[in-house]
């Protein structure tokens, strides 16, 4: 029988009712076998990060349980995005939906089409602050999510929403 591992996964947008579209993502990637909810953090609303000419991005991380492997694991979240209307744009460009899978259980993965945990986790304060409120005692890469989000710092992020439950499909 495969293992259960946790998943962490990082949500962004910046088209549209962003913070609805979250919420679509949210209760899609929860709805079925795939992934089993255990938290979401808040949404917030961030700064563009890498490409900054475009609008603000609504941001949140959840948190869940799965027996799918890393490939699986990205097939199913590139899925979802694709189901609520994800188009290739650009590096960093403005997106309906952005899902990443930022950590599966203690899996190491360097791939083409996969790196886990996810490489610029560490660099983005719109993950490591969401991630921090549901996983304040995580560590990856003998790094501390909590300590690193408050090295980072919120950066002027705003509450849009209260954390995402599974009651609101």
């Amino acid at each position: 029988m495969p293992e259960v591992r946790e998943i962490g996964i990082g949500l962004g947008s910046n088209v549209g009712d962003k913070v609805e579209n979250l919420k679509r993502a949210m209760a899609r990637l929860f709805a079925g076998p795939e992934i089993e909810f255990v938290a979401a953090s808040s949404i917030w609303r961030t700064a563009p990060w890498g490409y900054l000419d475009q609008d603000w991005f609504a941001n949140a991380c959840a948190v869940g349980r799965t027996t799918l492997s890393p490939e699986e694991a990205l097939g199913f979240t590139q899925g979802v995005e694709e189901e609520l209307g994800r188009e290739e744009t650009f590096r960093w460009g403005p997106r309906v939906i952005d899902v990443d899978i930022l950590y599966l259980g203690d899996d190491k993965v360097a791939s083409q089409r996969l790196i886990i945990p996810h490489k610029e986790m560490f660099n983005r304060a719109f993950v490591l602050a969401p991630l921090a409120e549901i996983r304040p005692d995580l560590v990856l890469d003998d790094r501390s999510i909590r300590e690193s989000a408050e090295a980072q710092g919120e950066q002027g992020f705003v509450r849009l929403a209260p954390p995402w439950r599974p009651s609101e499909r």
